[in-house]
């Protein structure tokens, strides 16, 4: 597909995907080592460059689950900005989901973003939050739970299954489990992250335990990083577990349908893939 001839979009070579790496360092993005995993191999599709005047001009990302998508690391360095580009790279990305027929399409949208997105159709549905803790290190019992288990749950909360994503990252993860609450530690040698986090009742006590388990096993300061939903309520929580509020973005989503999350506290990616 192709916007018209003098852009072309693409799957990411070798060469394309350094260079995504390098604009996404400048804009001081967190890339976690899971996501660089996902979009190199199974999940190539997915992720395309934009060629235009005899070079690359952006990036995107388009994920499709069975019944919803996400558009993600989309990325035009800061001299290339203002011809349109980033522009070319979103409608690309909207045309390649709705060709899977799907019912919904997310992404999470700066303040500057934002108006762009709600032109498209894009209504925000929620606020996400990224809180950083750093890791104690300590030697504790884990309180598991198996895949099977975490997949069934996301099924639950996001309204369809997400099993390729949840058994992915559960790779190189550790599932924690308190009551009702679960989330996945991803670990890696530059930040940890938990996620999904879910928690069908909410119930504090819970959360603050599963948040206390992660933070002890976390390697010692390391970053524990955590995108969470604004209406989870859980500021309070966070704050008195050793996490602070470092950044946030809106969350979007085009539907035709009424779209309500139930039990998700934070997203199982760094805002890209849901």
């Amino acid at each position: 597909m192709s916007r018209n001839r003098s852009m072309q979009f693409r799957q990411l070579t070798e060469e394309d995907w350094l260079l995504f790496l390098h604009w996404a360092a400048q804009e001081n993005w967190r890339v976690s080592f899971q996501e660089k995993r996902l979009f190199q191999n199974q999940w190539r599709p997915y992720f395309f460059a934009l060629h235009a005047e005899g070079e690359v001009q952006g990036f995107v990302s388009a994920v499709a689950y069975k019944e919803s998508g996400w558009i993600g690391n989309l990325l035009v360095a800061e001299e290339r900005r203002g011809h349109g580009y980033g522009s070319a790279l979103f409608d690309f990305s909207l045309e390649f989901l709705r060709q899977a027929n799907l019912r919904r399409i997310w992404l999470t949208a700066s303040e500057k973003g934002q108006p762009i997105y709600e032109r498209r159709g894009f209504k925000v549905v929620d606020l996400i939050e990224r809180w950083r803790a750093i890791g104690l290190g300590n030697s504790v019992a884990p309180v598991t739970s198996d895949v099977v288990e975490l997949v069934d749950i996301d099924t639950n909360c996001w309204g369809e299954s997400r099993a390729p994503l949840i058994r992915a990252l559960h790779d190189d993860g550790i599932i924690y489990r308190v009551e009702n609450a679960i989330g996945l530690l991803q670990q890696s040698v530059s930040a940890w992250q938990l996620g999904p986090w879910l928690s069908l009742d909410n119930n504090v006590r819970d959360n603050r335990q599963l948040l206390k388990l992660v933070v002890d096993k976390t390697s010692l300061g390391k970053d524990l990083l955590i995108d969470v939903l604004h209406s989870a309520e859980m500021d309070m929580v966070l704050r008195t577990s050793g996490f602070e509020k470092t950044g946030s973005n809106q969350l979007m989503v085009l539907s035709d349908e009424p779209v309500r999350l139930n039990g998700v506290m934070a997203l199982a990616s760094l805002g890209s893939i849901g």
